[in-house]
C-alpha cells in the first residue's frame, strides 16, 4: 500500500515538530520525533564536537538535546525544505536540506550551516516517527 496524502503531511508535521523542540528545548517532545531506540546521527561535524556522533535510544537522545539546548540557549533556527518522501505501508523515507542560523538581529544573527538529513520512518500507533535520522553538515 502506497502512501496517503495525508501520511505526506503527518510527515511533514512530525518534521516541524523535531524542529521547533530541539531548537527551543523541549527535549521531551523531541525525543518523542522518535522511536523509543531510535538514532539520530550528526556526521561531518570535527572529531569531538559535542553536537556530533551517533545517539541511540531515549536516554542518549535526550541527553543530546539538553546538549544541544545548552550550547544554543534557544537561538537555533532549523530550516529543512526539498522533502523527498518515499514509502509504502507503515515504512518511509525521507531526504531533506538544512539550514542552520543563529536567531538575533545585526551581529548576533548568524548563519551557521548547511546539511543534508537522510532519514527512516515508521508508523506507530501514535503516527510517524524517526527510527532513524542522520544529517550530513557540509563542509566548510
Amino acid at each position: 500500500m502506497s502512501l496517503e496524502p495525508s501520511d505526506y503531511e503527518e510527515i511533514r508535521q512530525l518534521l516541524a515538530r523535531y524542529n521547533f523542540a530541539v531548537d527551543l528545548g523541549d527535549v521531551d517532545s523531541w525525543v518523542n520525533t522518535f522511536t523509543p531506540d531510535g538514532t539520530f546521527s550528526c556526521v561531518g561535524l570535527p572529531d569531538g564536537a559535542p553536537l556530533g556522533g551517533t545517539h541511540q535510544g531515549q536516554d542518549a537522545l535526550r541527553a543530546y538535546a539538553e546538549t544541544h539546548f545548552s550550547i544554543n540557549q534557544g537561538r537555533a533556527r532549523h530550516w529543512n525544505w526539498n522533502l523527498l518522501i518515499e514509502g509504502d505501508g507503515d515504512a518511509a523515507t525521507m531526504q531533506c536540506y538544512l539550514n542552520a542560523y543563529s536567531a538575533g538581529q545585526g551581529d548576533s544573527a548568524l548563519f551557521r550551516a548547511t546539511g543534508i538529513y537522510r532519514d527512516r520512518l515508521v508508523r506507530t500507533a501514535d503516527g510517524w516517527r524517526f527510527a532513524q535520522r542522520e544529517v550530513t553538515i557540509d563542509p566548510a
